[in-house]
């Protein structure tokens, strides 16, 4: 197989469905350098095991944004500068101390403690949203419910006004599409300008919180001191605020949800199994993380020369383990294309990633898909897409994996 054989999974078209060319890729090229980015691809499950497990040597403090051909336009930095706050880099694309510092403070918000306490909170939430649509025997369910669940969770965490989420939906968008390497310019420029008007909302709010505190995450961020004593600053705050729980804390999920309906679509089988077995919805929700893992892939940067699947890198030389392909492993899941109810181990996917890096809002995202589909097949028996629109699309991005609409119809299972 030569290299022009090969996908460049920067095509749009490619991102739509990239799993044959990961197959290729595990098969034939393990650590793939893409010609059009430069970058190297990992998309075997030991590999990206092995890069995950050496975060000293493989970085994590890389901005997707950039890397971008203009990198971060100085127009976008204006932008910033002028009416809001800079953003630092998040828990994820941070690494020590700074990542040490931040990320003492969210484990402290997402404890599986502080979950279970939650879970009647985001199951009363969820039957809600399916209260909502009482009647109705055809939706758009991204719009009406993978969206605003995991929306409205975090929003109630945040202790901010459920009324506003169809704002936050924005401004969520405006915050994660320049992570996808796949926005315009003027985009990013457009992006920028709702960021900005995302903090402004939240320093607002910050200033009352100051003078007020509540029992929510904004007065704990403001209340928070780390080991030496020291605050986080106002560009922290806006940082974790924004980036760290209201994008990362509704985005994946959605997508989780959104892709978990579809893979139901296409698996009458596995529907069947959870509709009349509802204790197996936690391994459901394992296995379309697997899937479908929300988060495709992230970066890493070799901290010096190494040698890796047999490839010699260089200082500086960057990674992007695809967790989308390594979850697709047959050589660790077997039948990896397909749900599969009654897998061996189901957690032991890298969704999550691992180590220190571990995704730190895991423990709430993995009970917001059980809730999600407990709730959903707890009322209806079946699912089906709608004919009359177009094929299910997803958004492209190199980063996530989220269908920009999934409009189906519902059957109302008889009690």
């Amino acid at each position: 197989m030569t290299q022009s054989d090969i996908p460049d999974l920067m095509d749009p078209a490619v991102q739509q469905c990239p799993y044959e060319l990961y197959r290729t890729l595990r098969e034939h090229a393990p650590l793939y350098q893409m010609p059009s980015t430069g970058f190297h691809l990992v998309t075997g499950y030991g590999l990206a095991r092995e890069v995950i497990r050496a975060p000293d040597q493989y970085l994590s403090s890389v901005s997707p944004m950039a890397l971008a051909d203009d990198g971060i336009p100085q127009e976008i930095i204006d932008i910033y500068e002028t009416g809001g706050w800079l953003p630092l880099a998040s828990c994820s694309t941070s690494d020590p101390p700074q990542h040490t510092r931040i990320r003492g403070f969210l484990e402290k918000l997402f404890t599986a403690e502080r979950v279970r306490a939650a879970t009647p909170s985001i199951d009363a939430i969820a039957a809600s949203l399916l209260d909502d649509l009482e009647g109705r025997t055809e939706i758009e369910f991204i719009h009406d419910f993978a969206h605003p669940l995991p929306m409205m969770v975090i929003a109630d965490w945040l202790g901010v006004p459920r009324s506003d989420i169809t704002q936050f939906k924005i401004w969520s968008d405006a915050i994660v599409e320049p992570f996808s390497m796949m926005a315009s310019k003027e985009r990013r420029i457009e992006c920028a300008r709702l960021a900005v008007d995302m903090q402004t909302y939240f320093a607002e709010m910050i200033a009352e919180r100051r003078k007020k505190p509540r029992d929510d995450l904004i007065s704990e961020a403001i209340a928070y001191r780390d080991k030496e004593h020291n605050p986080l600053t106002m560009q922290e705050l806006m940082t974790i605020i924004t980036i760290d729980l209201l994008a990362s804390g509704n985005e994946t999920t959605t997508a989780a949800i959104g892709s978990g309906m579809k893979l139901l679509i296409e698996d009458e089988q596995a529907l069947a199994e959870v509709v009349t077995n509802p204790s197996l919805v936690p391994i459901l929700a394992e296995e379309i993380l697997r899937l479908e893992s929300p988060a495709q892939g992230m970066f890493r940067r070799c901290a010096g020369d190494a040698k890796l699947a047999n490839t010699s890198l260089i200082q500086g030389d960057l990674i992007n383990i695809r967790f989308g392909a390594a979850n697709r492993d047959d050589k660790q899941f077997p039948n990896p294309d397909r749900i599969d109810l009654h897998r061996a181990k189901p957690g032991s996917h890298l969704a999550f990633g691992m180590g220190r890096h571990v995704c730190v809002g895991a423990a709430l995202a993995r009970q917001e898909i059980v809730s999600a589909f407990r709730a959903l097949t707890e009322r209806y028996d079946r699912f089906w897409l709608l004919p009359e629109y177009d094929k299910p699309a997803y958004q492209a991005s190199l980063f996530g994996r989220n269908l920009l609409a999934l409009h189906i119809g519902c059957s109302r299972r008889q009690s």
